[in-house]
């Protein structure tokens, strides 16, 4: 039996779906469902449905018979939530399955688009750019106009209909052609290789549905803080960046970077490790800067680049139901992790916009992430005990410490032990994420002696897991992929990366990815089961979620949350993962650092709003070279 005939076998129709809509203010969610268009991928029968003057649209399908297929799933989900229809569960988005078979194989913008894949897969469109540019525009020219009716004329319905069909006609051939891709590349042989192959192609598609439903949901804020952030701060934040500027030096009058200024502060600071670009000067890589950030001119320095990176947020206006809303573009990473638009995205991992959001009227929101996530994933993957007992004694940091004798067997966290905590998260993430000694070394402001002799205890002290590690990665060399228990996929082309200008090997830099990836399979599935649960699930990041609860179930929903979240790692890798929650009444307060930042704005738009005669600055600022 082939793959495609099991996949016709389990459903009454196979359905290749598109949908065409206006979003809303927010460039994010459907605000006016056009049309609906199903491709039967069999018999090649076609249902249009036209959505816009319907006011109470019932099902087109018993989505419990059909299985669905979408490329990018999000915006047909959208628009089933929309128009009431719920989340189908038989979900196939080829736009996953393809950036599983293809990523990082095929990089760049709009490498993974549809019609892309098309062409890899030697599909011809019939239909030109031109002709889906004035689509396009058509239906968009009606989303301009949200204050008046909903009118097409019988043309331009013809029009959009057929547009919206040709899509599910690429779509259509697109799925035959990835069925075989997938039966091939994964060598899939038996009825049970299809069965499991099929089970983790729907978990995927459902957790697009599901994250459907969180853009829809939104982030709760508060709209007039938002807006006067907004207004004022492209009128202050020169001010505050010549500020900072003092004593570095790395802008022109203009406030323009200037590499020649920058390799100056690096000289000044003696720095001579800091790696170089190609072109001679010194590289402004977020994670190079990050392990300088003990010197004062470069955490100086890391300050300017966070409030440049500030305002990226001022195009950002909430929708009309007062909810920020971005794309989160899950599985938008080489691990499946999720990759919001961080222009709009408020609970970003830039944690000082955090301050924006407030809860909504009648709710309380809660912020729970998983505790040392990843030493968890690590030890419940590789079996290693050592590594599960330090996870499970609270503190994998302070346990390890321990076993190596810098801490006495009583010890707890506290500022005391602060220091010596830190040496050993420096040497997990220096072993999770592939670091050398050299880079260990200057984190820890050691000698490369001692940290190569500390990193070296360190594979010794968790030997199992380093065996376990060292073997995935080893047969991920020989089968050219790596793949998570889910069947998320990482493939290698080569068995060397580009670094600096230079061919380094590639184990390093795969060291992490079946921990990051696992992480992210467990995400999805406490987004699904919360979402399952009817938890209003209001974004995500990384290994965190932010959720709005009800004020009077809020103690016995909490509960069920935390529960909900645990038994997602159970599920995932075998083990359970402690979550820990921050509830949030009104505005969210940062941890100091974070709020010292959003508070110097904010203070800083006071003073500019209590000074009438002080001139609006709008110069750009070239943050690019920041970025380099």
């Amino acid at each position: 039996m082939k793959f495609l005939n099991y996949v016709r076998s389990n459903f009454k129709r196979v359905l290749a779906t598109d949908a065409e809509y206006v979003l809303d203010s927010t460039g994010t969610i459907p605000e006016k469902v056009v049309c609906f268009v199903y491709t039967d991928i069999f018999t090649g029968e076609q249902f249009p449905f036209w959505e816009n003057d319907s006011e109470h649209p019932e099902r087109h399908f018993n989505y419990d018979e059909v299985l669905i297929v979408s490329y990018n799933a999000v915006a047909e989900v959208g628009a089933y939530l929309k128009l009431l229809h719920g989340k189908p569960k038989n979900i196939w988005d080829c736009y996953v399955e393809n950036a599983r078979l293809y990523k990082p194989m095929r990089m760049g913008k709009g490498a993974l688009k549809i019609l892309t894949t098309a062409e890899h897969y030697g599909i011809e469109d019939k239909i030109s750019q031109i002709e889906k540019d004035d689509n396009i525009n058509l239906i968009i020219r009606q989303g301009k106009y949200k204050h008046l009716p909903f009118i097409y004329s019988d043309k331009e319905r013809k029009q959009i209909l057929k547009y919206c069909t040709s899509d599910t006609e690429i779509l259509r051939k697109i799925f035959i052609k990835q069925v075989e891709d997938i039966e091939d590349k994964n060598k899939l042989r038996t009825e049970e290789d299809f069965e499991r192959e099929l089970w983790q192609i729907q978990n995927r598609g459902y957790a697009m549905a599901c994250v459907a439903q969180v853009e829809k949901n939104g982030i709760p804020v508060d709209v007039p803080l938002i807006n006067k952030f907004n207004h004022y701060w492209p009128l202050v934040k020169n001010n505050l960046i010549r500020r900072y500027n003092k004593g570095l030096d790395v802008f022109t009058d203009d406030l323009k970077f200037n590499h020649i200024k920058f390799n100056e502060l690096i000289k000044k600071n003696k720095l001579y490790n800091w790696p170089r670009l190609k072109t001679g000067n010194y590289t402004t890589n977020k994670k190079v800067v990050k392990n300088f950030l003990h010197i004062p001119d470069i955490a100086k320095l890391n300050e300017i680049r966070t409030f440049l990176n500030m305002t990226k947020l001022t195009n950002y206006e909430p929708g009309h139901d007062r909810k920020a809303r971005t794309s989160l573009f899950m599985f938008g990473t080489v691990t499946g992790r999720a990759s919001p638009s961080t222009a709009k995205y408020v609970f970003n991992s830039s944690k000082w916009a955090r301050n924006f959001i407030k809860p909504s009227y009648g709710n309380k929101l809660v912020y729970i992430d998983y505790a040392s996530q990843e030493p968890a994933i690590q030890g419940y993957l590789s079996k290693d005990q050592s590594k599960i007992e330090a996870y499970q004694s609270g503190d994998p940091y302070i346990h390890t410490a321990k076993l190596f004798g810098y801490l006495e067997p009583g010890a707890v966290r506290n500022d005391e032990t602060e220091d010596i905590r830190n040496i050993f998260k420096v040497l997990e993430l220096a072993n999770t994420y592939g670091q050398g000694p050299i880079a260990v070394a200057e984190q820890l402001h050691c000698s490369i002696t001692k940290a190569k002799k500390l990193q070296l205890k360190y594979r010794e002290t968790f030997k199992t897991y380093f065996r376990w590690l060292d073997g995935v990665i080893e047969e991920g060399l020989h089968s050219k992929r790596l793949q998570t228990n889910r069947g998320w996929q990482r493939w290698i082309k080569n068995l060397y990366v580009m670094r600096d200008g230079k061919p380094r090997d590639i184990r390093n830099s795969l060291m992490n990815w079946p921990i990051q990836s696992h992480g992210a399979e467990i995400l999805r599935e406490a987004v699904m089961d919360l979402t399952d649960a009817f938890f209003e699930v209001n974004a995500l990041v990384h290994d965190a979620l932010l959720i709005s609860i009800p004020i009077p179930d809020f103690k016995e929903r909490l509960i069920e949350a935390k529960k909900i979240m645990v038994d997602a790692s159970i599920k995932v890798v075998k083990g359970p993962i402690r979550v820990e929650h921050e509830e949030i009444s009104g505005n969210y307060i940062q941890k100091p650092k974070d709020q010292k930042l959003f508070d110097e704005i904010m203070n800083e738009i006071e003073i500019f709003k209590r000074t009438p005669d002080m001139k609006a600055t709008y110069s750009q600022i070239d943050s690019t070279a920041l970025y380099t």
